[in-house]
């Protein structure tokens, strides 16, 4: 190899040191890394704001530097070759040489003094880098107009599919747990926050059957056991029906009173007045009106005006946090029954079979319970010893009445086990 093209190789060589090195810095200022936020804000401080390209603009211009110092090494490997005579040992050298200049430096170097230094090094060489990307730009130029051409086009084609924002946001989670910065369980509940604002009161809330209430005209010592039994701070009070519902009233009022008082007072007296709200009413709404209200619990209607339910604050921190339970509720709604399948209620949330059995209806679903998933595909309330098998499940009923599924066993088809 004469000096000349010795000499030319080397200057290459520096060249893609340097334009893998920038690049490198470029690249990973766009990712979600914290370990590097730090020392990358340097580098965006005091090297890319003053060569004046965007972050992606930079990244390009680079990038393309890059492979054109690659492309001159090629050209000069392969010139060298062709002086010297054609041997399988110089054909084995050109390649080695060439494997070894790309590696070393387009990747070894440019790797070390990214970790050593974070682009400090490149402060008193900015006019260069400046020089360097406005060479560049007439090339940068020509990808970045076929790039937005491609954007326009793929614009006309998925109009229908732009992505809403929570899928935005799941694309950021789901970039973030693959970088590191977020955990397995920090996932989970920041996946459970953005579910939050797409749910509804009627999917959170406790169903009209399951309303434990108490007359108007009760009498306090039927009110205490109600309280003893269910353990609840706050009965709602209906009169006549449970689709009457005209207030509530807190355990703390009645025994705040004396026995005596206690004996002559009665449910009316105590009462105290309650929110309504519709089933359709997001809960992100209600969570934040009742917490404006200091609001603990509200009636749901339906759009007759029925009780359909009832919801608490417990209720909407559940659908985030996961299901909460008091020291005296049981350790668990589901029991294992020794075969790989689970006995749970009917009130059990079609939500959790995700976790349970990877559930995943392949037709949209409007129950919100397994036993109105059971009803739902079955077009009616079920007998007990009924089963069905549907999108990977098989549900035994084991409990019902005439108007409800009280108890299920439930457990994935032979074929999705043993995919």
């Amino acid at each position: 190899m004469s000096w000349a093209l010795l000499a030319v190789t080397i200057l290459a060589t520096l060249a893609l040191a340097l334009a893998s090195s920038v690049q490198l810095l470029y690249l990973e200022s766009q990712r979600l890394r914290t370990r590097d936020l730090a020392s990358l804000a340097f580098f965006k401080a005091m090297v890319e704001e003053k060569i004046g390209l965007e972050t992606e603009q930079g990244a390009l211009s680079f990038s393309l530097l890059k492979h054109a110092t690659l492309a001159v090494l090629g050209v000069l490997v392969l010139a060298d070759f062709l002086t010297r005579p054609l041997t399988v040992l110089v054909f084995m050298e050109a390649c080695f040489m060439s494997v070894l200049l790309t590696l070393v430096a387009g990747y070894g170097i440019p790797q070390i003094f990214y970790r050593r230094s974070s682009g400090r090094w490149l402060v008193p060489i900015v006019p260069l880098l400046r020089a360097l990307a406005l060479a560049m730009k007439p090339a940068t130029a020509v990808f970045l107009f076929f790039y937005s051409l491609m954007d326009i086009a793929d614009e006309k084609q998925g109009t229908e599919e732009a992505a809403t924002p929570a899928e935005n946001i799941e694309a950021l989670i789901e970039a973030g747990t693959e970088e590191g910065l977020i955990h397995e369980e920090d996932r989970k509940l920041i996946q459970s926050v953005v579910e939050f604002g797409d749910k509804v009161v009627r999917e959170v809330m406790t169903p009209r059957p399951n309303i434990v209430a108490i007359p108007v005209d009760a009498t306090l010592e039927e009110l205490r056991q109600i309280v003893i039994n269910e353990q609840y701070s706050r009965i709602p009070v209906y009169e006549g029906t449970i689709d009457q519902i005209i207030g509530f009233v807190h355990v703390r009022d009645m025994f705040e009173l004396g026995e005596d008082e206690r004996r002559r007072r009665t449910v009316r007296e105590l009462m105290r007045p309650i929110r309504f709200v519709p089933e359709s009413k997001p809960v992100n709404d209600l969570m934040r009106e009742m917490q404006q209200d200091n609001t603990h619990m509200v009636i749901v209607v339906d759009e007759y005006g029925n009780t359909a339910g009832l919801a608490t604050m417990e209720d909407l921190v559940e659908v985030i946090l996961g299901e909460i339970r008091d020291e005296h509720e049981p350790d668990s709604d589901v029991k294992e029954d020794g075969s790989g399948g689970y006995i749970v209620s009917g009130n059990f949330d079609v939500a959790r079979l995700a976790d349970l059995f990877e559930f995943r209806p392949q037709e949209d679903i409007e129950s919100t319970t397994v036993g109105g998933l059971v009803t739902e595909w079955l077009g009616r309330v079920p007998r007990a010893g009924e089963s069905v098998e549907r999108d990977g499940l098989h549900i035994d009923v084991l409990a019902s009445d005439e108007l409800r599924v009280e108890q299920v066993r439930m457990r994935r088809t032979q074929a999705v086990a043993h995919e």
